[in-house]
């Protein structure tokens, strides 16, 4: 190894030199470079950090949103299931009423046919009871021939029937 020590000295220097050189001139730029770089990175990691709170925030918005939508929903559903059911109970009392009504008025419409008939009877009675009485008195001979007379209106009665 031939190495002087000028050689050294100027090897040493040189890479001082170099050094201070590469100091002066590339490592300032090149560590603003990086630091620039670095507080990019940053940047965009909080810009994502921002980005993924506002879409917890929107989630948890829009699920807020879909539970009230939902409730809404249900309680529209139990509101038209109670107005079915209303409907349902007016519609069965009214049904009831009308039953009551014909009923009534078919009772009443009974009693009034049954009271025209005895009208109808009492009077057909007192005519025939006049037309048997008539005869009696036309053709009163005795008891047999009286009573002969009655069962022949009652034959004649029958016979109408």
């Amino acid at each position: 190894m031939n190495l002087s020590i000028q050689e050294i000295l100027t090897q040493a220097g040189a890479f001082i030199l170099l050094v201070w050189v590469l100091k002066r001139m590339a490592w300032k730029p090149l560590l603003k470079l990086l630091d620039e770089r670095r507080e990019k990175i940053r940047a965009s990691f909080e810009e994502i950090e921002k980005a993924k709170k506002g879409v917890e925030e929107l989630k948890y918005q829009y699920d807020q949103a879909h539970a009230r939508i939902e409730e809404e929903a249900r309680k529209k559903l139990q509101q038209a299931i109670d107005e079915g059911k209303q409907i349902a109970r007016q519609l069965q009392e009214d049904s009831r009423r009308e039953a009551r009504n014909i009923l009534q008025k078919a009772k009443e419409d009974i009693t009034l046919e049954v009271d025209k008939a005895k009208v109808t009877l009492r009077n057909e009675i007192a005519d025939l009871t006049l037309a048997a009485t008539e005869r009696l008195l036309h053709e009163k001979l005795d008891v047999t021939k009286d009573k002969e007379i009655v069962l022949d209106f009652i034959e004649d009665l029958e016979k109408l029937k």
